[in-house]
């Protein structure tokens, strides 16, 4: 009986600390996540477009942040990563304006979006198809100065994806030249597939034992 109630609490114990561990201690799938290294596109860096730059301007850690900036339009940057129906991804990080965000349209956020083989938008199963998964607003509230952080939750794959894309988004058609920093991004899958070996592992165990 001793033996069994250790067993168990093994496997409890490694349930427990998957369940309250698995988010920090997930790997980070992002090449560059605090855009440090601004390695290519071609090496799995990040895309820019419609403006948007790496910037020294500002930076939550080390020298360097996303600056998503424009005026009428949606600059914006996105790392990209094979997936399939089913899978979960979660990003997190953090969001900036140095200055009021004056007008409106006019916010930044980060977001989560599969597309299938040839490029079609599928959205997240959580969203409408086409629509992507995303934070919260950097907007006219968000305190000047403060570096934001900033979720998307858990976006679950479509039928027929083929990858994922994690973006840095603004958008502003307010006529005003103004934007958001990005910094310190993180891209988890959720469940990571080790956690999940190891919650196996711990079930296998108590099973083994109680069998014996």
């Amino acid at each position: 009986m001793k033996s069994l109630n250790r067993t168990v609490g093994t496997g409890i114990c490694i349930a427990t600390v998957i369940a309250y561990n698995a988010t920090p201690c997930a790997a980070n799938l992002l090449v560059d996540p605090g855009f440090e290294l601004q390695t290519a596109p071609g090496s799995g860096g990040w895309n820019l477009f419609n403006g948007a730059a790496f910037s020294s301007a500002q930076a939550r850690t080390g020298s360097f942040s996303m600056l998503d900036a424009t005026v009428n339009n949606v600059p914006g940057s996105f790392e990209q990563f094979a997936a399939s129906a089913g899978m979960k991804f979660q990003l997190t990080g953090y969001g900036m304006t140095t200055a009021p965000l004056a007008g409106s349209p006019a916010f930044g956020i980060i977001q989560l979006s599969y597309f299938d083989s040839v490029g079609n938008n599928l959205g997240t199963v959580e969203t409408s198809p086409g629509n992507a998964l995303a934070s919260a607003q950097i907007n006219s509230s968000t305190p000047l100065g403060v570096w934001t952080f900033l979720d998307t939750g858990i976006a679950t794959a479509p039928a027929n994806t083929a990858f994922i894309q994690a973006f840095t988004i603004y958008v502003d058609f307010s006529g005003n030249n103004q934007g958001v920093y990005f910094d310190d991004l993180n891209l988890i899958q959720v469940p990571e597939p080790s956690s999940l070996a190891l919650l196996g592992l711990g079930s296998g165990v108590f099973v083994w034992r109680r069998r014996k």
